[in-house]
């Protein structure tokens, strides 16, 4: 009778491989060249010369920002990212009344806080962890669902 020769399996034997580069944070320009963009997109916005794009910036980074805090990266009151969402609507409905896409002076002190957590996040997370948060982001924005920023009303 022929022995066959039985697979033994390993925790994790199924799963692939990540390169180094996918296991060790950015590298460190690309981190400061991401950081400078977000906070000279918060500074725009603070004054006359914000536009959408750069209120769109603000947004990603803040949602890349709670992203990456779920995965264990940071840890800034849930209050917080209310505060930006409420911020980044209130833009909105300026933007839509005047043109003008600007983040209020009593608002930019929450988002300049968030923006430094996720400098910090760049600096320490795995690429592969920001690689998910980046496709959490891009699945959020493609849905329809309700912002992962904002806690559900309770009846």
């Amino acid at each position: 009778m022929a022995r066959t020769k039985r697979k033994t399996s390993r925790p994790g034997a199924n799963r692939k491989q990540l390169s180094k580069s996918l296991l060790l944070p950015m590298a460190a320009q690309s981190a400061r060249d991401m950081s400078l963009a977000h906070h000279l997109a918060l500074a725009a916005c603070r004054g006359d010369s914000g536009n959408r794009h750069q209120i769109n910036e603000l947004v990603r980074s803040v949602y890349m920002a709670h992203y990456l805090q779920r995965m264990g990266f940071g840890d800034v009151p849930f209050e917080y990212y209310e505060h930006a969402e409420a911020a980044f609507e209130n833009a909105l409905a300026v933007a839509a009344k005047c043109a003008k896409w600007v983040i209020s002076e009593q608002d930019a002190p929450v988002i300049e806080r968030l923006l430094a957590l996720h400098d910090q996040q760049l600096s320490e997370a795995p690429m592969h962890r920001v690689v998910e948060a980046e496709k959490q982001l891009r699945q959020f924005l493609a849905g329809t669902g309700a912002s992962p920023l904002v806690r559900p009303k309770s009846d």
